[in-house]
């Protein structure tokens, strides 16, 4: 698992580790984060291009903990919203089917 902070949202904060500190403390998260970088648009990061190009725009996030799940050969496997929650069953699911 890897958490992706983004602007492309005007929410985050400006600096890479508030970014960390706020969501180990907000969110409880163990897991790393890359640093601040674009999800969307022509500017987005390489790996949000590839996973558009891949698998279309349910790839491209809409807003924030927008979820992407990348199966054993590299391909991506589903996406979720932000409004999928990261326990859920569905996301467990899909997770143990493909391990």
């Amino acid at each position: 698992m890897l958490g992706v902070p983004s602007n492309s949202f005007n929410q985050e904060k400006k600096d890479s580790s508030e970014v960390k500190e706020f969501c180990e403390v907000n969110f409880n998260i163990t897991f790393p984060l890359s640093t601040i970088t674009e999800v969307k648009g022509n500017n987005a990061n390489e790996l949000f291009k590839w996973a558009k190009t891949n698998h279309g725009n349910s790839a491209v996030p809409k807003w924030n903990f927008h979820k992407i799940l990348i199966n054993k050969v590299g391909k991506v496997e589903d996406t979720f919203s932000s409004f999928t929650k990261p326990m859920s069953k569905k996301i467990i699911n899909k997770i143990e089917s493909i391990l």
